[in-house]
């Protein structure tokens, strides 16, 4: 705001001055005297001349310049992200192993160094107008002149047509081109791709090396060691072919990690798996299966040989001396067994046998190796899952479940009311059970496949009848692998949505990264159908891979939920600060939106705010409740 005669500077000289300015700043010239002529003020540089005595006028010039610097702003940021889209495109057009050109009026006006290559060619100024045409065999172009004259038609954008090409020197060759439209520099053209066998091979080949591999570690995942345990377990009639699970896990390992950092204790682990790795060598199939837990089958099935090798591996990660970060440690480690010496074995039940047989060698103080022997009246694994399966079956029955909601608020005043759909089981007494306490036995049983679809079915019930007292929410509503496990459940979605009378675009489902990595095909097909319905999706617990983002080259989530041990005593960590702020700006770099959880004080929440997190939840704004009255412009304020 400018007052017309300000001693010291004029109108015209702080409009030569603001224009020096990075960005855009307004100047609105108030007149005191009432006698200012408005188109005069404009000419020198002002946005608009208001009496200084007419509050309501300059309240509405406010608002209007408000808006119109917002517009402003958002052009800006648009423009440069359409600069750097540019710049990205032209880059993996560069880099691209597909041969890649576009054409104009028949005329080559650009290829990438893979398409210059297959031809023959070095530079691209020899290459340059160069007509397609000249690169197709005699034999084959007048069915390519056909095939141009229709494509110019345009009935569909994309097509394909096997050809033969004859490049510069040597034999011609058998491809396939596919047609889209593009443009260049403004002008529209055609897109020309020739596939590179090899790079979709190398691209199936890391999908496959996904699918198996632990991130972190490189060892195998838990998906691939469960398929590996079920083959072994079913080879176990033959005595020749047994084998033993062995489950180990660092001693205070959560102390270190805290002690040390994030960073150092994820150097640990990998550390750790090569300690494995040497000590098991080619005989052995090692995992990290989650966590700080690795899992092992050893061919090695009788007890005295199975406690000797045991000892010895235990020894192995005694007398390493982990170099984490300029750091010396050693460590112990406790160890538990499963001899699989029946066919008829559950997978989770020999799991469930080793993790037990550690946790007593953890009890006993660590550094300790114990094998599995049933006590009398214990239930396995199978009837434990059995159990909770009837339970939650009796739940189901007779409505002993609900919602419970929690608010997820924008730290930027985006407007809006979100909330995070969570799940209770109450049981006999109406006492409310944690998912943590069934959840695994569900999916394990099948039975969570029920809990999402009325999880589902009951968020979008209770979202129709707010939208009918005006209310505009989204929910974002948590699924299990039971969904990822329903090759129904979009297309259900779908019509419940439809029949409720809700827009789909006001929801957002929830998949925990760890459940999404494990069955990546499926969840991938997930996202592509919740998109193509108009929803959006999440990635809960994300970040705790050594290259996290890897992921999302196959999950196209729109949110991202950071893992919530980075919020582990984050005004005291500038380590996590740093990963969450490093995680943030890789997400915004790729259009993503970041959501904190467990925010529990008013300390967390500035320092995320400054990190430039997008949105926070936790009990310090609410704790989950089955109201939804939280006022989201208290924050908005």
């Amino acid at each position: 705001l400018y007052t017309l005669g300000s001693p010291g500077i004029s109108l015209e000289r702080l409009a030569e001055l603001v224009q020096l300015q990075p960005r855009q700043v307004p100047i609105i010239a108030l007149d005191g005297a009432g006698s200012a002529d408005t188109a005069e003020c404009m000419q020198q540089g002002a946005t608009d001349c208001v009496a200084k005595d007419n509050e309501p006028h300059l309240q509405l010039v406010l608002q209007r310049t408000a808006r119109c610097q917002a517009d402003h702003e958002r052009m800006r940021e648009l423009e440069q992200a359409l600069q750097e889209a540019d710049r990205r495109c032209e880059t993996l057009l560069n880099s691209s192993k597909d041969a890649i050109a576009y054409i104009a009026d028949g005329m080559h006006v650009y290829a990438n160094e893979s398409y210059l290559e297959l031809f023959g060619y070095e530079r691209w100024d020899d290459f340059e107008g160069m007509p397609i045409l000249d690169l197709v065999a005699p034999s084959d172009q007048e069915q390519f002149k056909t095939f141009l004259r229709e494509y110019a038609k345009g009935k569909e954008p994309t097509q394909t047509l096997d050809l033969t090409l004859q490049p510069e020197e040597g034999e011609p060759f058998q491809a396939q081109l596919e047609f889209s439209p593009a443009s260049i520099e403004g002008e529209p053209c055609t897109q020309v791709v020739i596939r590179s066998s090899a790079n979709d091979k190398e691209l199936q080949q890391k999908i496959q090396e996904l699918e198996q591999r632990d991130m972190l570690t490189g060892l195998y995942n838990r998906p691939y060691f469960m398929e590996r345990l079920r083959a072994t377990i079913a080879g176990a009639a033959d005595p020749e072919q047994r084998y033993s699970l062995l489950h180990l896990e660092i001693d205070g390992f959560d102390k270190i990690r805290k002690e040390l950092g994030i960073t150092a204790g994820d150097a640990l682990l990998i550390e750790m798996g090569r300690v494995l790795m040497d000590f098991g060598g080619d005989g052995a199939l090692i995992a990290r299966f989650e966590g700080d837990a690795f899992t092992c089958l050893v061919p090695s099935w009788k007890e005295e040989d199975l406690k000797a090798y045991m000892q010895r591996l235990l020894e192995a990660v005694n007398n390493h001396i982990f170099e984490i970060e300029g750091k010396s440690l050693t460590l112990t480690a406790s160890l538990g067994a499963a001899i699989i010496d029946d066919s008829e074995l559950d997978a989770n039940e020999v799991l469930s046998r080793a993790g037990r047989a550690y946790a007593e060698a953890a009890e006993q103080g660590g550094n300790q190796a114990v094998i599995y022997k049933p006590r009398e009246g214990e239930m396995t694994q199978r009837q434990l899952d059995e159990a909770w399966s009837q339970r939650i079956k009796d739940a189901l029955a007779h409505n002993r479940l609900k919602l419970l909601f929690q608010p997820i608020v924008s730290l930027h005043g985006d407007p809006g009311e979100r909330y995070e759909v969570l799940m209770r089981m109450l049981d006999e007494n109406g006492e409310a059970i944690s998912p943590a306490d069934f959840l695994e036995s569900a999916e394990r049983s099948g039975i969570a496949m029920a809990l999402d679809r009325w999880v589902i079915l009951n968020s979008i019930r209770r979202l129709a009848e707010l939208r009918k007292q005006g209310r505009q929410l989204i929910f974002f509503v948590k699924l299990t692998a039971g969904s990822l496990l329903d090759s129904k459940i979009t297309g259900w979605i779908r019509e419940q949505i439809e029949a409720n009378g809700v827009p789909p675009e006001c929801f957002v489902f929830e998949i925990k990264e760890k459940t999404a990595v494990s069955h990546l095909k499926q969840c991938k097909a997930f996202i592509k159908a919740v998109h193509e319905m108009e929803s959006e999706f999440t990635l809960d617990d994300f970040g705790t891979g050594s290259n996290p983002f890897q992921v999302l080259a196959h999950l196209p989530a729109d949110y991202l939920k950071i893992h919530p041990q980075f919020m582990d005593n984050l005004p005291g960590s500038p380590e996590n600060q740093e990963t969450i702020k490093e995680l943030t700006d890789q997400a915004h770099a790729q259009n993503k939106l970041v959501i904190a959880q467990h925010v529990d004080d008013a300390q967390i929440l500035s320092i995320l705010w400054g990190i430039g997190v997008n949105y926070i939840e936790g009990n310090f704004l609410s704790p989950p409740s089955e109201e939804l009255n939280y006022d989201f412009s208290a924050m908005a304020g």
